[in-house]
C-alpha cells in the first residue's frame, strides 16, 4: 500500500467498520443483571433506592412519601486501550492481519463491562451499600419507620468454605447492580503524518477510550452463599430471597430469575437448572433461574483459592420445612445433624 493519508484514513474506516460490528454482536452479561443507568455528569448520586413506597387505598389525603435520605455516589472512571502499528506494515500490505485484533479489542472493551460487574458481585460480601451495611449481610436493618417492628434481615448464608453462588431477582426496573454510562466505547486514531508519533517513532495509534463505572442496586434483589451449590441449599435461598421486604416493610414480590456463580460450581449450576431428573427423582428446580457462569467473579479482591475449587455436591432431597439456612454439606438438617 502507498503510504499517503488518503491510503491510511481508508485503512482506518475499514478497522472502524471490524470494530463497531463486533462490538456490537460481543456476548456479554452486564445488561441482563444490572440496571444501565445514562449519566450526564462526573458524579451521579443514588439516594432513592431505599424508600419506594407501597400501592395504598386513596383514602382522604394523599399519603406524601419523601424518597430514601440514605444513599451513595458513583464517580465515572475512563478506560482506555490502545496498540501502535508499525507504518512498514501497512506499507507491506500487511494490514489484512489487523481486522481480527480489532474485532477482538470491541470484544475486550465488552468483556471489560461484565469484568466490572462481576468483580463488584464478588466483593459486596466486603462493600457497604447504602444502609450502611455489606451488600451481603446478616443485619440489613428494616420498618426502621416503626420502633415496635424494627429487625434486621439476612441476604447471605454459608460457611465460607465453598465458592459463592448467588441468586439474583433481575426482572425488576431496579436490579442488585448498576452500570453507570457516561461514554460509550469508541475507536479512535492518531494517523495524521505529519503526527510526532508517526513522525519521530514511525507508528500509527489506535485506541479505544470509553467512561462508565459500576455500582450496587437494591440488596434485597439478591442472596448470596458460600454454602455448596445443592437442590436442598438453592431452595433454602430461593425461599429467604422470595421473603424479603424494602426497608420500610413492603413485600417486595421477589423472584430469583438468574444464579450467578464461578466455574467450578458450573457441573452442579447445569445440573440444578437443567436436569429434568437427579437421582431418578423429578428436578422441580429446573429452568428455574437462568446459570451464568463467569470467572470474572474470580478478580474479586477477597476471593480465597476455594473460589477456584470444582465441587459437585448433587443430592436428591425431598421436601423442606420454613425457616432453615443453608448447610456446610448440602444435605437437609435431618441428614447433616442440625442447621
Amino acid at each position: 500500500m502507498n503510504i499517503n493519508q488518503s491510503n491510511i484514513d481508508a485503512f482506518f474506516v475499514g478497522l472502524s467498520t471490524a470494530f463497531n460490528k463486533s462490538l456490537a454482536t460481543a456476548p456479554s452479561y452486564y445488561k441482563d443483571i444490572s440496571m444501565v443507568i445514562p449519566s450526564a455528569t462526573r458524579v451521579q448520586g443514588y439516594a432513592w433506592l431505599n424508600n419506594i413506597p407501597r400501592i395504598r387505598e386513596w383514602i382522604g389525603s394523599r399519603s406524601l412519601n419523601q424518597l430514601g435520605s440514605q444513599g451513595f455516589q458513583v464517580e465515572n472512571k475512563t478506560w482506555e486501550s490502545t496498540i501502535a502499528i508499525k507504518r512498514e506494515e501497512i506499507e507491506d500490505d500487511q494490514h489484512g492481519i489487523y481486522t481480527p485484533i480489532f474485532e477482538e479489542m470491541a470484544q475486550a472493551a465488552v468483556a471489560h463491562r461484565d469484568e466490572l460487574i462481576f468483580k463488584l458481585l464478588g466483593e459486596e460480601f466486603v462493600q457497604k451499600c447504602y444502609d450502611g451495611q455489606n451488600f451481603f449481610d446478616t443485619e440489613h436493618p428494616v420498618n426502621m419507620d416503626n420502633a415496635s417492628l424494627q429487625k434486621t434481615c439476612s441476604n447471605v448464608f454459608g460457611s465460607g468454605n465453598c465458592a459463592p453462588w448467588f441468586l439474583l431477582d433481575c426482572s425488576r426496573p431496579i436490579r442488585p447492580l448498576l452500570f453507570q454510562a457516561r461514554r460509550p466505547a469508541t475507536l479512535v486514531a492518531k494517523t495524521n503524518l505529519r503526527d510526532d508519533n508517526v513522525f519521530f517513532n514511525n507508528q500509527f495509534l489506535y485506541g479505544v477510550d470509553a467512561r462508565y463505572n459500576v455500582g450496587y442496586g437494591l440488596w434485597q434483589t439478591a442472596f448470596a452463599c458460600t454454602d455448596p451449590l445443592t437442590p436442598y441449599n438453592y431452595a433454602v435461598v430461593r425461599a429467604a430471597m422470595m421473603s424479603q421486604t424494602s426497608d420500610t416493610g413492603r413485600p417486595l414480590g421477589i423472584r430469583p430469575t438468574h444464579l450467578v456463580t464461578t466455574p467450578g460450581n458450573e457441573h452442579a449450576a447445569l445440573r440444578i437448572l437443567r436436569s429434568e431428573m437427579i437421582a431418578a427423582t423429578t428436578n422441580e428446580w429446573a429452568g428455574s433461574a437462568v446459570p451464568i457462569i463467569t470467572q470474572f467473579l474470580l478478580e474479586a479482591s477477597n476471593a480465597t483459592p476455594v473460589w477456584n475449587a470444582a465441587a459437585d455436591f448433587i443430592l436428591s432431597q425431598a421436601t423442606y420445612g420454613s425457616g432453615y439456612v443453608t448447610t456446610a454439606n448440602g444435605q437437609p438438617p435431618s441428614a447433616s445433624g442440625g442447621a
